[in-house]
């Protein structure tokens, strides 16, 4: 029996370890499985990234090779500019020339004439003399030759000139919120997953947390004209509402934040605390004529810079423009600038629309110094010349790339130097964007304009970007 039972004790064993090792086997085979799909897919993926690295190899090149047939074509015409100025130029130097070899021979033989008259004393050949002045038909002739061409070369900056290598953003994820506000013309991120959002339109100003299956509404404000607005970095928000800037506290209480006698369009607000802000003034020389303003201040709301067409001399109380401007040293002049950002790099940029019907205008990117860097008309893509450029709202991610949202093509333009793409958020089914922001971790939030389907709720988006 004893020995029965080992036996039995032995078998079990057995079976447990093939069991073991049969499990073994399929885990390893799933595994074997695993890596042959792995290695299939970054053998497609080293293909692609071949393939892709050939593509744009081939453009960089072709843009190398363009750009130089550009500038061998421009320094033929220059050279064939040159040289026709130089034979003309020679042509007529040697004709003069000629003629002071000539003139000088006919002086030379003169002067041999006068001096055989002066000492031959023969009287005869003393009358004979012609005494007409010679000296007046020879002017000098070398003083209309001083003056050739001179060569400036031009100073090319290098970087940039024949692109840049820039990655275009690509979405992780995205989170879809809903909300009862069909018109978000306005969106403010202020922590987790809380949002400030306004509707214009209604004139309608909402705390909300969408941290909910359905959103929580923690404050609303209404009868306010909020056009724009930016969070400080201890938390509070700055409302542009119109002649003030009106401060949102955390705890909810509404101020006056800073009086300006403008009409206030847009704010922002930086890292530093200093406020960018994007109005309108009348101005008394032209009959009530609305002007375009863009006010830089520091965190003590002390005026900075001031960049319009005109010079400013006081903006408080009464505005008096100095109309003794060199139309030379102006930049730009703004309609209506709607949104203003302070770039990472420290720049401008600005949305200036010029038809308000349509909301159709421009982007402009300035420096410091009021000087503009580059201006944006829109996209030349296919299947968009039928549509105007109505940048909305503007944003920058953390790679340093401009998203504009678009609401006459409703869609979101992304910029580096020039347009990577405008057909952002398409694949995604999110129609109509209209505000846009981006919070501290990198997350665009997009405030949408469903206020004309009825059928559809309206929602508010929430990007990762990858």
């Amino acid at each position: 029996m004893h020995q029965n039972h080992t036996l039995c004790e032995i078998d079990d064993a057995y079976e447990d370890k093939l069991s073991d090792i049969e499990n073994l086997n399929l885990e390893v085979e799933s595994n074997i499985a695993f890596l042959k799909n792995e290695e299939r897919l970054l053998q497609e993926c080293e293909s692609k990234g071949r393939n892709h690295h050939i593509k744009f190899r081939t453009l960089i090149r072709k843009r190398e090779d363009d750009m130089k047939q550009g500038v061998a074509m421009k320094t033929k015409d220059i050279l064939d500019e040159l040289e026709t100025e130089w034979l003309t130029t020679e042509e007529s130097i040697n004709n003069d020339i000629e003629l002071c070899s000539k003139t000088k021979s006919q002086l030379l033989k003169r002067k041999e004439n006068i001096h055989s008259s002066l000492t031959s004393h023969d009287p005869g050949l003393v009358f004979d003399e012609c005494l007409d002045n010679i000296t007046q038909s020879h002017q000098p002739m070398v003083d209309k030759r001083a003056s050739l061409f001179q060569f400036f070369p031009k100073v090319i900056e290098t970087k940039g000139i024949l692109g840049d290598l820039i990655e275009k953003p690509k979405i992780d994820s995205f989170t879809v919120y809903p909300t009862d506000m069909k018109y978000v013309s306005c969106l403010s991120h202020c922590e987790g997953e809380t949002v400030l959002i306004c509707n214009s339109y209604e004139d309608i100003l909402k705390k909300e947390d969408l941290n909910y299956d359905t959103y929580k509404t923690l404050k609303t404000l209404k009868d306010i004209k909020v056009r724009d607005m930016s969070q400080t970095k201890d938390g509070h928000s700055i409302l542009s509402v119109g002649e003030d800037l009106k401060i949102l506290t955390k705890t909810g209480q509404l101020k006056t934040f800073f009086y300006l006698n403008l009409i206030t369009l847009c704010v922002h607000v930086n890292k530093e605390n200093e406020l960018f802000v994007g109005a309108l003034v009348k101005d008394p020389n032209h009959e009530g004529e609305k002007l375009g303003i863009v006010v830089v201040s520091d965190q003590h709301r002390n005026i900075k810079n001031v960049f319009d067409k005109r010079k400013i001399e006081s903006y408080r109380g009464y505005t008096y423009y100095d109309d003794s401007f060199d139309e030379d040293e102006i930049v730009d002049m703004f309609d209506y600038p709607s949104r203003i950002l302070n770039t990472r790099r420290d720049d401008l940029l600005i949305i200036d629309n010029t038809d308000l019907s349509t909301y159709a205008g421009k982007v402009v990117l300035l420096n410091r110094s009021g000087e503009r860097e580059w201006l944006y008309n829109g996209c030349e893509c296919e299947n968009c010349y039928d549509f105007e450029f109505c940048p909305f709202d503007i944003a920058e991610t953390h790679s340093n790339l401009f998203l504009i949202s678009d609401v006459g093509k409703h869609s979101i333009h992304v910029l580096g130097k020039t347009l990577l793409t405008c057909s952002f958020v398409d694949d995604i089914g999110i129609d109509y964007p209209l505000s846009l922001c981006i919070d501290a971790a990198g997350k665009l939030w997009i405030g949408c304009d469903m206020s004309g389907d009825d059928d559809e709720e309206p929602k508010i988006y929430c990007i990762t970007f990858s």
